[in-house]
């Protein structure tokens, strides 16, 4: 799980650099095309629009992994030991089961039925099943998260840095030897 984890980690920040660098790339094209130019190129502003949608999904994805999202964990922080391992056990359950039903099947479904009314969009002419596609890949990445938190918090599995979070004991980090 651990090789898993790290390579998902990634694979998603390097391909969100290269996603913000193509868009940073596009807009400053689009720019200079109209405004030094004159002539505005027509399919910048289609692409920008699809690459900081697959830039969202795949950033949200993996700023969930590094805990960047905003949370209210004023409940969290008031429990201690196991009641505080069990609050975020369902906290993490919910985030994946959330994401596996709207992002991994309901992407799923939306890539199918795009893809069979042949959908493409009308700069660039690409089948919006490839745009759509970052649904259910950004859903997977959150559940295996989801599922890694779970494990850790239940004492399963190690965290990153090699200590365990043990059940019942203050919500205590301990660190391996």
């Amino acid at each position: 799980m651990s090789l898993l984890i790290k390579t998902l980690d990634y694979v998603l920040s390097r391909m969100s650099i290269l996603i913000m660098s193509l868009l940073v790339l596009t807009v400053s094209l689009q720019v200079f095309m109209r405004y030094v130019i004159g002539s505005p190129v027509t399919f910048t502003e289609e692409l920008s629009r699809f690459l900081l949608i697959w830039l969202g999904l795949l950033a949200a994805s993996y700023a969930y992994r590094q805990r960047m999202h905003l949370a209210l964990d004023l409940l969290v922080l008031k429990l201690k030991g196991k009641q505080r391992n069990v609050l975020n056990i369902i906290i993490h359950s919910l985030v994946g089961l959330f994401s596996l039903l709207v992002l991994v099947y309901g992407g799923i479904q939306l890539v199918y039925l795009t893809w069979i009314l042949d959908q493409h969009s009308p700069a660039l002419g690409v089948s919006m099943s490839f745009v759509y596609l970052v649904l259910p890949v950004s859903g997977t990445a959150i559940v295996i998260y989801a599922i890694d938190f779970i494990l850790k918090e239940a004492g399963i599995r190690e965290n990153d840095d090699g200590s365990m979070i043990h059940p019942g004991r203050s919500g205590d980090v301990v660190q391996a030897e």
